[in-house]
């Protein structure tokens, strides 16, 4: 079996910025895209994109579906815990570098 941490699909999710903020923030509550693209500083279509690269990677599950004028909105949290732990690793080293 492959190791999931080389899987292309969970490298390239995981690998840009906004993703691993939309990560952080789904981990601390659930959130939807709407809210994400307000939280990050997207257009909502932006934001999708990005929610959507997660999803395919298996890191994201809906935990409720609610009308929003007259349109369905999907909310959405992380499968796994520690995102914000990883953010908080990645910036110090990011700062050791530089």
């Amino acid at each position: 079996m492959s190791d999931p941490m080389l899987d292309p699909t969970f490298v390239a999710a995981i690998s840009h910025p906004v993703r691993l903020a939309a990560l952080v923030l789904f981990e601390r509550q659930p959130t939807s895209i709407r809210e994400l693209a307000e939280h990050v500083g997207l257009k909502a279509d932006a934001a999708r994109h990005h929610v959507r690269a997660l999803d395919r990677a298996g890191l994201l599950r809906v935990t409720e579906t609610r009308i929003r004028r007259g349109q369905e909105e999907s909310v959405y949290t992380t499968r796994s815990r520690g995102w914000s732990d990883l953010d908080k690793q990645l910036r110090r080293l990011a700062q050791s570098t530089s």
